[in-house]
């Protein structure tokens, strides 16, 4: 068992479950702004132009934020594409801005580097240490 979805299930089947049926910002985890991601963000000391990305955070309006102070190498990866497709309805034409990617984070590779990974809460997932080593 992972601890990123129910035993026996698939994650993106899980997490796309949960985003179809539930509305995002009645979500527990859901923040209206994220002040703690950002103000660690701009503690960094990073350019705007820095590649950033953040891991888990298909529904999360963390890209939103960024845009808006004016970062503009954005990766939004999550194993769910409704939650992914949520960000991308909500910030219209704005979304073609960012770069998203639908993918398991153990598995994913990336085409290039990033300066700056966030991720506010998917390592607690990560329950068994071969899962974290991925």
């Amino acid at each position: 068992m992972d601890g990123l979805s129910a035993p026996g299930q698939d994650p993106r089947t899980h997490w796309d479950a949960i985003y179809t049926t539930a509305v995002p910002s009645l979500l527990s985890w859901h923040q209206q702004y994220p002040r703690e991601s950002l103000e660690l963000v701009e503690a960094s000391g990073i350019r705007a132009d820095s590649p950033i990305i953040d891991v888990g955070g298909g529904a999360s309006v963390l890209a939103d934020c960024l845009l808006h102070q004016g970062y503009s190498d954005i990766t939004v990866l999550d194993c769910s594409r409704a939650a992914i497709e949520e960000s991308q309805h909500r910030l219209g034409s704005m979304a073609e801005e960012v770069k998203w990617r639908v993918a398991d984070i153990r598995y994913y590779r990336s085409e290039g580097k990033f300066t700056l990974w966030h991720d506010r809460a998917l390592f607690h997932f990560m329950v068994e240490a071969e899962e974290r080593r991925k």
